[in-house]
């Protein structure tokens, strides 16, 4: 699970480099440019990126096995935490290390007392999320950079900040309607000074 978001990390760096940017898809440019402006610029990406991996450290330290069975969503300060435990006291202990970590402006548990996702839940999941990014990435109503994506057991997680509310909706909506997906959890603001 931890794989796929340092993939994600290092796609989500390149294009905050690029503004608009050119897709390429197997290997040829696509028709057109899609802007990928991110709501809070590089610094906010990084910031982003910096209290994941204080959080991912932080579960790392006190329980490896904790940290193996617990997803985070982050965006813009917002976190979202996703997991799998075998039991309440896990889930405590989850958040209670991550809120130790601070700097976050916001945090949610989606944590549930479940079984863990096996192999295939986690090859499904991860398709699910590419798909939905990519129909992000490539929607000219979207500015996909503005929202983080996980997907564990076909229920998806989005948190990020859309510039309006017909924003939001096209964001779930293109989640909810993707092969496979058994529920969205929208975590996601509406930018302040935009039309509701």
């Amino acid at each position: 699970m931890k794989v796929r978001n340092i993939c994600f990390v290092l796609f989500f760096l390149l294009c905050c480099a690029c503004d608009p940017v050119t897709l390429l898809f197997g290997g040829t440019a696509a028709v057109g440019v899609v802007s990928v402006r991110n709501q809070e610029g590089i610094s906010g990406s990084f910031s982003d990126t910096k209290l994941q991996t204080q959080i991912n450290h932080a579960l790392l330290k006190h329980d490896k096995n904790l940290f193996d069975k617990i997803e985070l969503c982050v965006k813009h300060g917002m976190v979202v935490v996703i997991g799998y435990v075998d039991d309440i006291s896990q889930k405590d202990m989850a958040m209670q290390t991550i809120k130790n970590v601070g700097n976050y402006k916001e945090i949610f548990d989606e944590i549930s007392v479940q079984p863990f996702p096996t192999a295939s839940d986690l090859a499904n999941d991860s398709s699910i999320t590419s798909k939905i990014k990519s129909s992000l990435l490539i929607d000219s109503n979207v500015q996909s950079l503005n929202y983080d994506i996980t997907t564990v057991k076909g229920i998806v997680y989005i948190c990020g900040t859309a510039q309006s509310k017909f924003e939001r909706d096209v964001v779930i909506n293109s989640a909810r309607t993707t092969f496979k997906v058994k529920k969205v959890v929208a975590y996601i603001k509406i930018n302040k000074g935009e039309k509701k």
